[in-house]
């Protein structure tokens, strides 16, 4: 168990200030598109916002997954291993922040903007339940997402494993050697895993957005109904 959690703290940390960072973020992106005005949003401003959030929020959460996966190569401590990224500077502390960005950005994407999107064209459609769409809109949208984000998230482990640049030295690089060794898909080595874990990420995610933020926030939504 101590191998196989290693990182763990952080690994919390970080997808928890992930998903609560980019929730905040789109919303605060939905309200500058509008201007202020209570109008529903297009389509393509949905996926816009939350893909836009994705990313953001990735400034700070790639260092933390890179702290995380030297944790999982070394075996190292928190916050000893925290402190000595802090110390080789900028160059090593972000480094596959940028692949990072892509990933959280389809996949923030995907939960706050394709999948919604999705279940509501669905629904309005075929007049299914509001869960029904929700789990048709995963099935058909989320391994999309999954796999156009993945390769991003390979080269940016493949990075981030290696700081000291002894077989990964740029993105460019890395996939160049990793198609030469291994072939194209290796890109996207590990994939089914990853799909099934953003298949639960997706339908829990959305639930929560429709189901659990007019209880949370309920002055916001009465407005609304107004």
């Amino acid at each position: 168990p101590a191998v196989l959690y290693r990182g763990y703290t952080v690994n919390v940390l970080q997808n928890g200030f992930c998903v609560m960072s980019q929730f905040f973020l789109a919303g605060q992106l939905k309200k500058a598109m509008t201007g202020g005005t209570d109008r529903e949003l297009s389509n393509t401003e949905k996926i816009v916002s939350g893909v836009s959030a994705g990313a953001i929020s990735s400034i700070v959460a790639g260092p933390m997954e890179l702290i995380m996966i030297q944790q999982q190569v070394k075996g190292t401590g928190l916050f000893s291993t925290a402190a000595e990224m802090v110390a080789q500077g900028p160059g090593t502390l972000f480094r596959g922040t940028t692949g990072m960005m892509l990933r959280e950005g389809l996949y923030a994407g995907g939960f706050l903007g394709i999948i919604p999107v999705a279940r509501q064209e669905i629904q309005n459609a075929t007049g299914w339940s509001a869960d029904q769409a929700r789990i048709a809109a995963t099935v058909t949208c989320g391994p999309l997402c999954s796999m156009c984000s993945h390769p991003p998230d390979t080269l940016k482990t493949c990075l981030q494993g290696d700081i000291e640049r002894k077989t990964f030295e740029g993105y460019r690089q890395t996939a160049k050697k990793l198609i030469e060794e291994r072939g194209m898909s290796s890109l996207w080595a590990g994939a089914p895993w990853r799909i099934f874990r953003q298949f639960c990420c997706f339908l829990l995610f959305d639930k929560i957005n429709t189901d659990l933020a007019p209880i949370v926030f309920p002055h916001a939504f009465e407005k609304k109904k107004d």
